[in-house]
This record gives structure tokens, sequence and C-alpha cells, in this order.
């Protein structure tokens, strides 16, 4: 099909100001309601019995004799406020068979009001005469409307049948309207933007940062309109929102598939004349933009599913025999020899912080598709093999060292950092914790480290304690701690800390450091070189440190228990 059909303007239904020029309406008078004059017809009707003014629609040119409301002065104002209030778009009536020479008493004053255009007409001027030019430029303007709709929905279904993806769909819409358009899935991350010189604040924003400001996202102004949008299933005109850096009113259509929001399209500076064009084209492009995200997803999803399941089945321990898990990795391209590390990427107090925005399912699901693609972009940037799935609101990782593990620590630790920023950047509204086990050789020893780096986060959660990146190795006898009660806990550490810590919050001491230094390091000498103080200084401190807490620090069960009450302090945040 040619471009230049999709871009032949569509020749809109007339307005009541235009049809006052055609055959038979020019013989109509105008009684009332000139301010409505731009209203466009979009069908005409006639009105015979008492009911049809209530069933009428939007864009309706209503005819009566007044035969229905002849005898009831309150229903022949009623009539006009009815049908000003369904959107008709005015009013045609003779009055001289059933009402007299003139309209009754009230009626123009109402349509003065309510801007809706009343007309009567001389009763030797037939209904044919008027209606007939009419309804022929209201069902040509119908066929060009079908003729534009048709001619959208080819040019954009062969960009799917071609293989097109979203980004080209995008550039097509705003080619065609001459308008900035963006695609953003369900949670506002940014699939694509072309067009339009003139963006608005919130969209240089979004299109520099990938994703829309949470600010908007989780204002309630902005969710409400969401409802809307998504229980109409179909395009609608959104007002702005200034205080969000939302400058213009703009046009946004829910992407849909199987009753699902996948995201939305907008369209920000549409021209004003071609309104009903860009509406026929951004719900056609919602369309076939469902088509190109479920073909991307089910693409994406059957790749995962086999390496997800391979690594759920690393991580529970259900690989079958050795051989087996082997073939397998070769299979999904993982190596299986040397050193790995299981990572675990979990939100923190993930429940709350729906619960708290009130997140419909939809969006839920989406935010953590959102968690989950962001991570493993991370995770991959830098083990390009890695396998990762997720797992409620939390990703796993199985990462290759190869033969070489030395230093595995100081990379395990980086990565989390670069995932804590990746998140934080993001500002999605709540925080991360990251878990990694020690070396393992797999398949064997997958499950285990699996179920460490699991205790490990439930223990940081247990105790409140959030935005971490924590080794399974690092908690040592403080992972064993997580079945004991927190009462029984804090009890322990305040009997061997409690009178170190007051004198510290009273004299501003420093009496707890020196301790944690010292049963750190073993020995005086480095832990007076951590401290950067004097040997003798040190020596004073731990002379301190008996008379108050009235501890021998020769004893080994002593300096175990002051050291496991440092490590519950760390935990507790007493």
């Amino acid at each position: 099909m040619a471009e230049t059909q999709i871009h032949d303007p569509v020749v809109p239904g007339p307005t009541v100001r235009e049809a006052m020029k055609l055959s038979g309406f020019d013989q109509a008078l105008l009684i009332g309601g000139a301010a409505g004059l731009e209203r466009r017809i979009e069908w005409v009707r006639v009105i015979e019995t008492p009911d049809t003014a209530r069933k009428a629609r939007p864009g309706d040119l209503l005819l009566s004799t007044g035969f229905p409301i002849r005898d009831d002065p309150a229903a022949q104002v009623d009539l006009v406020a009815t049908l000003a209030g369904m959107g008709g778009a005015g009013l045609v009536i003779k009055p001289e068979t059933y009402l007299g020479n003139r309209l009754p008493e009230g009626m123009a004053e109402e349509a003065e009001r309510l801007a809706l255009p009343l007309f009567t007409l001389r009763q030797e001027v037939s209904w044919v005469d008027l209606m007939a030019p009419l309804l022929e430029r209201i069902i040509n303007a119908e066929h060009s409307r079908l003729k534009q709709s048709i001619g959208i929905h080819r040019r954009f279904t062969e960009l799917v049948l071609d293989g097109k993806g979203v980004d080209e769909i995008c550039r097509t819409l705003a080619d065609l309207l001459e308008s900035a358009v963006v695609v953003e899935d369900a949670t506002f991350h940014l699939l694509a933007h072309a067009g339009g010189s003139d963006v608005d604040k919130h969209r240089r924003e979004t299109i520099a940062r990938h994703g829309t400001p949470p600010r908007v996202l989780y204002d309630p102004s902005i969710q409400r309109m969401l409802r809307e949008v998504d229980a109409r299933r179909g395009p609608m005109k959104v007002p702005a929102f200034p205080r969000l850096g939302l400058d213009r009113e703009r046009l946004i259509a829910p992407i849909y598939a199987a009753n699902q929001v996948l995201g939305y399209i907008s369209i920000l500076d549409h021209p004003r004349e071609a309104e009903e064009l860009a509406f026929m084209a951004i719900e056609n492009a919602a369309t076939v933009v469902a088509l190109a995200l479920m073909k991307e997803r089910e693409v994406a999803a059957a790749e995962s599913s086999v390496r997800g399941e391979y690594l759920e089945d690393l991580t529970q321990g259900t690989y079958g025999d050795e051989p087996a898990a082997h073939r397998r990795a070769r299979h999904v391209g993982y190596p299986l020899a040397g050193h790995h590390v299981v990572l675990i990427v979990d939100i923190d107090g993930f429940v709350t912080f729906h619960k708290s925005r009130q997140l419909n399912e939809d969006m839920i699901q989406a935010l953590k598709r959102d968690f989950t693609r962001r991570v493993t972009g991370v995770v991959r940037r830098n083990f390009p093999k890695a396998l990762a799935g997720s797992r409620s609101d939390s990703v796993v990782a199985l990462l290759p060292l190869g033969a070489e593990a030395d230093g595995y620590e100081g990379r395990m630790r980086a990565l989390g950092v670069q995932l804590r920023e990746a998140i934080a950047e993001w500002k999605p509204g709540f925080t991360v914790s990251v878990g990694f086990s020690g070396p393992v050789v797999a398949p064997a020893g997958v499950a285990a480290a699996h179920r460490e780096v699991r205790n490990v986060l439930e223990t940081l959660t247990r105790f409140g304690r959030r935005d971490q990146v924590v080794a399974a190795t690092e908690l040592g006898v403080t992972g064993l701690l997580a079945g004991v009660a927190d009462d029984r806990l804090v009890e322990f550490a305040r009997r061997h800390l409690g009178p170190l810590a007051e004198h510290d919050r009273k004299r501003g001491g420093n009496l707890l450091e020196t301790l944690r230094a010292y049963l750190e390091t073993g020995e005086q000498q480095a832990a007076a070189r951590r401290l950067q103080v004097h040997p003798n200084t040190l020596r004073y401190r731990l002379d301190r440190i008996s008379e108050i807490g009235d501890a021998d620090l020769t004893d080994p069960e002593t300096r175990l228990n002051l050291a496991v009450a440092l490590r519950v302090q760390g935990l507790l945040t007493l």
C-alpha cells in the first residue's frame, strides 16, 4: 500500500455550523445555543417517542415534531438538558403541528445555557430534504475514517509480519503523526521513543534515565489516571500534571495482551487538526506493539526457561547424576568446570513496600520483571555466561569463577555494590540486600551453597538489616544464632557488653571499638595498628575494658563470649 494513503487527511463529520449550509438544513432557524455550533454531527435521528433522547449517543442530531412532549412543559425543557447531557450535537423541531407556531417557553433559554444548538424548521420542509445531504456527508466521513483505519492497521501489521520490533513501530507512529512518541512498559521503563523536538521536562528525564521517575509512577493522581486508561482498554486524552513535570496533555493508550497491561504508548504533541487520526493510529500501534512484545517475551522466556530450569535443578540438588549435569551445562553454554559462587539479590521488605504503595497485581509483576531485568543485566555484564533466574522477590545467579578462585570475595563485593547502585539509580522505592557463597565445585556443592546464602539473607531480614552486601562465610557463628529468640540474644549481648556500651555513650569513648579490633586481630600490636593508636594507649584501654566489663581477656571462653556478643550487637544494632 502506498504510504501517501496513510497521510491522506481524514474527512471529519460536519459541525453544526457547516450543516447549516447544506440543502434542507439551510432553511432551519437557529433559536438558541449558538455557542455550540462547533459540535460535530455523527448521526441524525428522528425522535417521536418519550425515551429516544435518553438513548441518544454523543454527536447525535435529533429531529422532532414535538409530539412526545406536546402536553408536558417540564419534559419540553428537560429534552434539551437530556440531549446536552448525552453529548448530542443539536435539536431541530417542527413546532407547528403539535406545539403551535413557536417553541414552548424555556426551551430556548435552556439551549442557550447549555450551548446546545436548537432550531425550528417549517412544516413544509421534509425530514428527508434535511437528512439526505447531511447523511451523505456523514457517511463520506465514516468511509474516510474506515479507509484511513484500514490503511493504518495494514501499515502496522506489515511491520510485525516483517519482523520489525518496538523501535520501528514507534518511529512509524511518530512519522505518521509528526509527533513525539514514547513506548514504556508497565513500570514505565522506556522501551522506545521517536520524533518531536519539543519534548516536555518529564519525557526528557525519562529518556535520559530510561525510566519514569518514582515521584510520577507512585503519585495517586497518576495511579487514578492509569486505572481509568486500563479500564477503558483504549486510547484517551489525559491532562497535564505540571507539579510532576508533565507539562502538557497527551494521548495515551494501554498495550494489552492476555488481559494484562504490558505497557503504554504516549503521543505528546499531536496536531490538533489530526486528533482523530492520532486516536486511530495509537490504538492500532498499541495492538501491534503488544504482538511484538509478546513475541520478544516468548523468545526470551523459552531461552530463560531452559537455563532457569537447569539453575533450579542445581540449586535444589535435583539435577540427577553428574554426567547429566555436565551434558545440560554444555547444552546451555555454561562452563561447569572450576569454581562457582551462588549469589542472591533480595528485595528488602517487598510485601510491606507494595502494600504501602497500594500496587495492583499487574504493577507488582511488572515491577518484579523490571527488577529481574536490571539485576541480570548487571550480573551478565560481569559474568556473561552466568545462569540467572527469578524466584518471588529475589534473583538467584550461579557465577563461574573458573579454575582460579583467589580474590573472589573482592569481586563479589564489587558486584554487590554495582547491584545496589543500579537499584538505587532506578529509584523504585526499595533497597536490596546481596548475599554470596564461598567458592564451590559444581554440580555437587551448589545446593548447599544456595541454602547457606538463603539462610544468610533470612538472618539479615530477621534482624532488620537492609541494603547489605554480605558473604555467607562472614556470618559464621552468628548465622547459627538465627534460630535463637531475639530477646535471648539481646539479653546475652547486654550482659557482656552493656557496661562498656554505657561507658562509651556517656563519655564519648571507644572501648567497644577497641575490643572489636583486639578480638578480630588476635593480638595487641595488630589492634593498635588498626586503630592507629600507640600500643601503650591500647593496653590502657584493654585494662579499662577488663575493669568496667569485669572481663578476663586472657580467658578463651570470655573472649569467645565477647566476640559473639559483638556480632549480635552488630546485627541487632543495639
